[in-house]
């Protein structure tokens, strides 16, 4: 993995070296990401809940200068995180905060990239919107996605086991509004899921496009009345979960091509909850699609750098992706 040592381990190595991480051992040492920061690479955190899988954290050039704590980004699917051919937004994440703390756009932040196992479509697959599903699609999307949904297992791992062991081992600001999550797909719906059922522990999460999520794109395709039903039984589950306006941040957004088309109705279904809950553009929510308004089509890097600002601006939201 670039820039980012391997840690190789024998069993019982492992098993000590997890023990150890548990009580907040020393960071391993990481080659810098010039000009940006350093990744380290964890071993993997024993776990009651789901498969242990390994995490990969980048830490701000800040982090060596000064005593203070920072706020952490939670990232999905974070083995793609120092992948320079490994998926859309993730390679160069560390620059792209670097840049965005350079022009005062944001704050340092400690990014944690949590490597996704083989179950990544069940542990995404929000178990609390299934039963809401229409009849004829739930056993399709358990079969699609491999399985029942394991998210609240997974959400479990992730409040129980992982946040209190990289607050324990990293100088971190670990109240809700200095700890946000963020993924794309099914992984951005992870994202919200997460803030939505443990706001006490995430304050903000970030949903950037990508393949549709909940049914895997090519999968299974859905007649008008499923995505009809689909949108509906959305939206209900998205009112018994989502917070209130006033602690939290959401950035959401969706393309107008391929799987990102594919993807809005699930989406979409956000809309209406989060209006009814207070959230207010311009303030604590970023909803937007593509193309830009002048007609050209939002980079990858544009969604990223204003879910960013959005979950780690000073005040205030940041502009529309691609607006400077």
């Amino acid at each position: 993995m670039p820039n980012c040592p391997s840690l190789t381990l024998s069993r019982r190595s492992l098993i000590a070296a997890g023990a150890a991480f548990a009580i907040g051992a020393a960071i391993p040492v990481a080659r810098a990401a010039p000009g940006s920061g350093r990744f380290v690479e964890l071993p993997p955190i024993p776990s009651a809940h789901v498969a242990p899988r390994r995490v990969t954290v980048w830490l701000p050039a800040e982090y060596d200068r000064v005593s203070w704590g920072f706020p952490v980004v939670y990232l999905h699917d974070g083995q793609l995180m120092a992948d320079p051919d490994g998926g859309t937004f993730h390679p160069g994440i560390g620059r792209t905060l670097a840049d965005l703390v350079s022009r005062q756009a944001a704050e340092p932040a400690i990014i944690v990239g949590i490597w996704s196992s083989g179950d990544r479509l069940r542990e995404f697959s929000p178990a609390e919107f299934i039963p809401g599903l229409p009849q004829s699609l739930q056993s399709r999307v358990e079969s699609a996605c491999g399985g029942p949904a394991l998210s609240d297992a997974y959400l479990r791992y992730l409040a129980e086991e992982l946040k209190p062991a990289i607050d324990r081992l990293l100088r971190t600001r670990p109240g809700p509004a200095d700890t946000s999550i963020l993924g794309s797909g099914m992984g951005g719906m992870a994202a919200l899921y997460a803030v939505g059922r443990r706001p006490d522990l995430f304050g903000n999460a970030a949903w950037l496009a990508g393949a549709s999520p909940l049914v895997p794109y090519g999968e299974i395709i859905l007649s008008s009345e499923e995505v009809t039903g689909v949108e509906q039984a959305f939206e209900h589950a998205f009112d018994r979960i989502i917070p209130k306006a006033g602690r939290h941040r959401f950035y959401l957004d969706y393309g107008d091509c391929g799987s990102d088309l594919f993807a809005f109705p699930f989406q979409g279904a956000a809309d209406p909850v989060l209006y009814r809950r207070g959230y207010r553009r311009g303030r604590d929510l970023v909803r937007e699609g593509a193309p830009h308004p002048d007609f050209r089509r939002v980079s990858d890097d544009e969604k990223l750098r204003a879910a960013l600002s959005l979950l780690l601006g000073p005040s205030g939201c940041p502009p529309r992706p691609g607006e400077d």
